[in-house]
Parts: C-alpha cells; structure tokens; sequence
C-alpha cells in the first residue's frame, strides 16, 4: 500500500494540465480577435476562449494537488514528514533554469531588437520571485506578461510544507487533517477583504490604458497572495482526499467519471456565467472566480483519478507529451506572439484581427512555435537538470 499512496502519478492529472496550458494560450490568442461581425460559432469560441484564463487557477489546483502527495501519504501511514530539502531542490531544479533563462533572454531582445529599455527593478524582482507584491514589478518584462505567476507560485512552494508541517504535527487523524486545512483555507478566504481594502493602488495612471503598471495597478491587490494560495490548498485538499481514497484501496469505479463529468460542467458554467475576463469576481473580489472555479477543478482532480474511462481519455499520448511541455510552452507562447504583433503583423493587437482565418493561422503558428521552443527547452535545459538532481534517467515532473 505505501507504493500507491506515495506514487505521485494521479490518471488524468496529465489530461488536465495540458488543457490548463491550452486554456491559457487559447485565452491570448482569443484577445487577438475582434469578434463584431463574426459566426454565431466563432464568436462562442471567442468568448469561451476570452475566459481562459481559468487556466492559471487550474495549474494553481494541479500543483497543490501533486505537490502535496507526498506529505499526506506521509501523514496517513504514520510517518516522518518528508524532506524539505529535497522538496526544495526538486522545486528549484523544475522552475529556476527554465524561468532564469526566459528571464534573461526577454530582457536581452526587450533592449536590443523592441528598444524598450531595461529596469533592474523588474528584473531583479523576478529573479528573486517576489515580482508580484507590487504593481511596478508585477510584470518582470513588456513582452512576456505572464511571467507575473511565477513569482506567486514560487511564494505557494514556501509556503505549502509550513502549513502542512503545522497540521502533520498537530492533528492526530485524517478528520483533524481536513479541518486544519479547511479552517486554513477559510481563515485565509476571511483575510482577502482586509488585503484588498489595506493594499488598493491609487489612482493614478490606473489602467491598461496607461500600460502593464498600469494594468497592474488595475488587478493589485486582488491578484494577491491569500487568494492563490487558497486555490493552492484546495489542490492540497484534494491530494488529501486522493490519498484517503487509496488507503482505503479505493477502484476505479464509473460514478467517479459521472463527479467529473458534473463538476467540469458545473466548472464551465460558472466560468460562462460569472467570470468577466480580467477582473475580479464582484462577489468574492478574486481572479478567476476563486475560490468556487478551483472548488469545481479540485473536485474533478478526485473524481478523475479514479475514474474508468475519464482518465483514459484524458492521459492519451498527446496530452500527456504537452503536459511535460506544458510549462516551456507558458514560459514561451507571450513572447512567440510579441515578436509576431511587433515585428511582422502590426494589428496583431487587442481586438486587432478582422479576418478569422488570418486569426486561426496565426493561433496556429502561435501554438506550434511554442510547443517547439518548449520541446527544445525541454530536452537541452529541463530534462538533464531534473536528470542531474534526482539521480534519474526520465524524469516525469507534472507539476
């Protein structure tokens, strides 16, 4: 039993962050198009596509998910949290080198090919992972915007082993566990008013009107710490009920696939229904429609790791190839698209393409140019640093 409660591979948690991926570039993509005059059906693929931006809340969920495994086998056998050293090193080896050299390389063409200058703040910030606790460094560079993630997930890595540490040490059973955590998640839920009414930017060049501070300034301090790591925690919650499940040495079982066909659907209709793309929810003041969007998605990562046909259709060959790529084609795909926008189609802009067609090809170069620098990155930075650090030959690293 200590093999499968510890095995960090969860069925179709390879599905789903290729879809997170997806959504993101799809999202990106989406803005480039102006959808007056369009198909009934190209303009529900713009809208659907505008709100992908869930997909950052989904990587959020994924991570806390598989990064917390480990931990909570750990608890639920009875044994010595695990090492937080290797902890630390696996999750250096993972983002650093891959994020440093993007860093890098944006701020290099930044100066020499698009003349835009170099700020030692922003880049500094970013090196260091703490870009997105202010508005003038949220952004690390002009041409690769989401970048601003990084930092705030590197923050969830600190943070997720003191929270769990504190709960492996004082809860004495798996229900003690699961109210630690809740009473986590909603102590933190209680904060986010007090965040946003002590740290709300002036008004001052307040916008995407006035640029990417500006457009900072819009989204600070609701894209704050406290609502992040709480879609972390949820994905930490449902490691906790996946580990639970296999103690118990839970089937795979059909009812499973019909909870995530429920809270997929249930997820999609919230995000239709509530989510204004690139503004908080007027009702929980939060990205992404958090906490209720990750809530449905944690759901769907419980149900799909036991489902029958559910996962298998999820971890097919071509999902489970773009979720190893999936963080070189985030790191990538902005800066693909600014060079096009910049460079070569000068209405490659918000709103800016008139002809569909020419949007789907660009999409479609977009996509595949991404998928190529990430397959590079992958094979000649990633791989053989995550080799080098875990004694591996094939490192399979889905978080």
């Amino acid at each position: 039993m200590s093999k499968e409660l510890t095995k960090s591979r969860l069925a179709g948690a390879d599905g789903l962050r290729a879809i997170a991926c997806l959504l993101v570039v799809w999202h990106h993509t989406a803005q480039k198009l102006n959808p007056e005059g369009v198909s009934p059906l190209v303009g529900a693929l713009h809208f659907l596509g505008m709100r992908g931006e869930v997909g950052v809340s989904l990587f959020f969920v994924l991570s806390g998910c598989l990064l917390s495994v480990p931990f909570w086998a750990s608890f639920v056998e009875g044994k010595a949290f695990p090492s937080i050293k290797r902890y630390a090193t696996n999750r250096a080896a993972r983002i650093a080198p891959a994020f440093w050299l993007n860093l890098i390389i944006c701020s290099i063409l930044g100066v020499t090919v698009f003349n835009l200058g170099f700020n030692w703040q922003k880049f500094s910030s970013a090196f260091l992972f703490i870009n997105s606790y202010n508005y003038s460094t949220f952004f690390p560079t002009e041409i690769n915007g989401p970048l601003w993630s990084i930092g705030l997930e590197v923050s969830c890595y600190l943070l997720l082993p003191l929270v769990l540490y504190v709960i492996f040490k004082t809860a004495k059973s798996t229900a003690f566990a699961f109210a630690g955590l809740i009473t986590t998640i909603v102590a933190l839920q209680a904060l986010n008013p007090l965040i946003i009414q002590l740290f709300m930017t002036d008004n001052d060049q307040k916008g995407w009107q006035f640029g990417m501070d500006g457009g900072a300034k819009q989204w600070l301090p609701y894209w704050n710490i406290g609502s992040f790591f709480t879609q972390f925690l949820i994905g930490s919650l449902a490691a906790l009920v996946i580990v639970q499940l296999r103690s118990k040495q839970t089937a795979a079982n059909r009812l499973f696939d019909l909870g995530f066909i429920a809270s997929a659907l249930g997820a999609i209709l919230l995000v239709v229904v509530r989510l204004t793309p690139g503004a908080p929810d007027t009702f929980t003041q939060q990205p992404y429609v958090s906490p209720f969007f990750a809530l449905f998605m944690s759901v769907a990562l419980v149900c799909g790791s036991h489902s029958v046909y559910v996962s298998r259709a999820l971890d097919n060959r071509v999902f489970s190839w773009l979720a190893k790529l999936s963080f070189g084609i985030y790191l990538w795909h902005m800066v693909v698209i600014e060079i096009i926008a910049r460079k070569f189609i000068g209405n490659y802009v918000y709103s800016g393409l008139h002809d569909v067609w020419q949007w789907v090809l660009i999409s479609a170069i977009v996509l595949a140019t991404s998928i190529a620098i990430a397959a590079a990155s992958w094979r000649l930075l990633e791989s053989p640093i995550l080799q080098a650090v875990r004694g591996t030959k094939r490192p399979e690293m889905k978080s």
